[in-house]
């Protein structure tokens, strides 16, 4: 008798090509693995940062006790919300907030990656009490 399980599918890791075994006879589909860019995700982005800053700060004035649970809500926030926009790249959220004053501020991120799949968005957010700036880098899996 044949011992081939049937019903069994196996996907190979290196290249994605999944095997069926069916009814004792071997076949072979090939799935391509289409990775989105991030570039397409920009526009989406850049609503859910506003939407999340507006809900989170946009009725409270600066306050260094809140601020600390603010930078983890907003970041968990936008980061929930990345991951069900699209499952196809890892994330990494940074979010600051600053006391308005008339100190300045630089930000700047760098890194290497796919500029074709991978990407970022910065976004700036003010208030009259403070400034809040939200970084959303997206890696491509």
């Amino acid at each position: 008798g044949d011992q081939t399980p049937r019903g069994c599918r196996v996907r190979n890791p290196d290249n994605g090509t999944l095997h069926r075994f069916n009814q004792g006879a071997l076949w072979i589909v090939e799935v391509t693995h289409m990775t989105a860019s991030f570039s397409s995700l920009k526009e989406p982005t850049n609503r859910i940062v506003k939407q999340t800053l507006d809900s989170v700060l946009g009725n409270v004035s600066y306050s260094p006790k809140e601020v600390q649970n603010w930078v983890d809500t907003v970041s968990q926030a936008i980061l929930d919300k990345m991951q069900d926009l699209s499952d196809g790249f890892k994330y990494v959220v940074t979010a600051t907030i600053l006391q308005r004053s008339n100190a300045g501020f630089h930000l700047s991120t760098t890194c290497y990656w796919d500029y074709n799949h991978d990407g970022s968005v910065t976004f700036r957010w003010e208030n009259k009490s403070m400034h809040a700036i939200v970084t959303v880098l997206g890696i491509a899996i």
